[in-house]
């Protein structure tokens, strides 16, 4: 047991550093076992079980050594959730810089080319990783290293930025993954395909496809689905080499009119290249050989919509004031698209009048004409009234005010007062007497009774209170029938006799 470790001025209990479990008491730094016991010696073995034998992970050992790399971001390995004993270190001392990413490409060390130049324990995918680089930092190189006890809870990808003037790279890397139970089926990865671009930064695809173990078998992908077989990346960042320089060519922006003759439109035009790296970077336009693309161009020169008038209708009246109508409509004047009808708002505010006012002359022999008056019949009826018609000497009939003229100025009333009201004569009414209660002997009979109002063939049910209560005719009277009237004898038991 170490006890030449000091801890300087920290209270009781803290950790002697964030990758190990050792804490300080009284200046110095004891050791504590997995087991969470001061000076125990059990510790996690390389699967993170404590106490462990090694027997539930397996240990998976390789070493990336790339040549002919372009500068920027290349991945080494990719460490699967649950990873465990991590190690990842440079073989030779290197310009180069180890960096950590998540599968989404979001970097938590070392990205976006920003270099960490000190010795740091970071805390990542829920392990706590030491990163080693500047121990021969000094001399221009270093041999980087990265440690992790783990287990990982994200899928993380360990990346080697790789440096102009580095000739090649040599890393050692291992880790343990926890042993997979024996599984009847699993994916196998298939090929990848071709880079997407011959230039710059592109992808690679492949599509795994579910075999069974026994037989191996391909079967259908929802198999190995229902047995939760890991499935494998099915796509990769590819580089290739450095783009040549070209014209970059944005969006054209929207036309400054909708027509006439004056509409232009603008768009982005600069020299750039794609490194390897996926990086695009722009260039001075001496370096791209072709010619310079436009960035202004004309859009929307044809005529605009017009409103288009139909021929006026015939005047609305034979005589007098009256008016005429036309169709407006508008229409485009569009080439290829001439007089295709368009919304209204294509042709805005309305300035050509669809009405105007006419008059074919003064109205002549025109005049009024009415009907019997229809009498009052009813003794709630109040007016009587008739039919008020204008019409030439043929008959056709006019509106009312083309019978005005100098002798007549006002039109024949076609309403007015009952001259004699007929009087209200309120009355009991009865139905028929229903038939009577009982088929055999006396019961009842019934029937409606209501006060009513006898007009023009109708009957109107009034309430009771209009009539006289005194002449109202009864609604039920007694009643006997015999027809179904059959006598039957009984014969009771005998009597005992009168005599023995």
């Amino acid at each position: 047991m170490e006890l030449n470790v000091f801890c300087v001025e920290v209270v009781d209990g803290t950790k002697c550093d964030s990758t190990r479990d050792d804490i300080c008491v009284d200046g110095i730094c004891l050791p504590v076992g997995c087991d969470k016991k001061l000076g125990s010696a059990v510790k996690d073995d390389k699967c993170g079980v404590c106490g462990g034998n090694g027997s539930t992970c397996k240990t998976i050992e390789g070493f990336f050594d790339e040549r002919n790399l372009t500068p920027g971001y290349h991945n080494i390995i990719r460490l699967p959730v649950g990873a465990t004993s991590i190690r990842v270190e440079e073989m030779r001392p290197t310009t180069n810089s180890l960096a950590i990413k998540n599968s989404s490409d979001h970097f938590y060390l070392n990205g976006n080319y920003q270099i960490q130049v000190i010795d740091k324990d970071i805390e990542i995918g829920g392990t706590v990783f030491e990163y080693d680089n500047s121990k021969s930092r000094r001399a221009g190189s270093a041999f980087e290293k990265l440690v992790a006890r783990g287990p990982t809870n994200e899928e993380l990808i360990i990346a080697l930025l790789f440096q102009s003037g580095n000739k090649e790279s040599a890393i050692q890397y291992e880790f343990s993954v926890p042993l997979e139970q024996d599984k009847p089926y699993m994916y196998k990865p298939g090929e990848w395909t071709a880079c997407t671009v011959t230039c710059g930064k592109g992808v690679q695809t492949r599509t795994p496809y579910c075999v069974e173990m026994a037989s191996g078998d391909r079967v259908a992908d929802e198999i190995c689905d229902e047995n939760n077989a890991t499935k494998p990346v099915i796509e990769k960042e590819c580089e290739t080499i450095d783009c040549e320089a070209e014209w970059y060519q944005g969006k054209w922006e929207p036309c400054s009119e909708t027509c006439g003759s004056t509409g232009s439109q603008y768009r982005v035009v600069y020299c750039h290249t794609v490194y390897a790296d996926g990086r695009r970077v722009t260039i001075d336009d001496a370096n791209c050989t072709s010619e310079r693309p436009p960035v202004q161009q004309q859009c929307n020169r044809f005529s605009c919509p017009e409103w288009q008038a139909g021929p006026w209708s015939a005047c609305s009246e034979k005589c007098g004031d009256a008016y005429q109508y036309r169709s407006v409509t508008c229409r485009s004047e569009k080439e290829g698209e001439e007089g295709k009808l368009l919304p209204a708002e294509a042709c805005g505010d309305l300035v050509v009048e669809n009405r105007r006012s006419c008059n074919l002359g003064p109205c002549e022999g025109l005049t009024f004409t009415t009907s019997e008056w229809n009498l009052c019949q009813k003794c709630n009826d109040t007016e009587e009234t008739r039919n008020v018609t204008c019409k030439d000497p043929t008959g056709r009939v006019y509106p009312l005010e083309k019978c005005l003229n100098d002798n007549t100025t006002e039109i024949p009333i076609d309403t007015r007062s009952c001259a004699t009201p007929p009087p209200c004569v309120y009355e009991w009414h009865s139905s028929e007497w229903s038939k009577c209660s009982t088929e055999c002997g006396h019961g009842h009979q019934d029937r409606r009774v209501v006060c009513a109002i006898h007009e023009l063939g109708d009957l109107t049910v009034v309430d009771e209170s209009h009539c006289v209560e005194d002449r109202k005719p009864p609604k039920t009277k007694n009643c006997t029938n015999e027809e179904k009237c059959n006598g039957t004898y009984y014969m009771g038991p005998w009597t005992q006799c009168t005599s023995e």
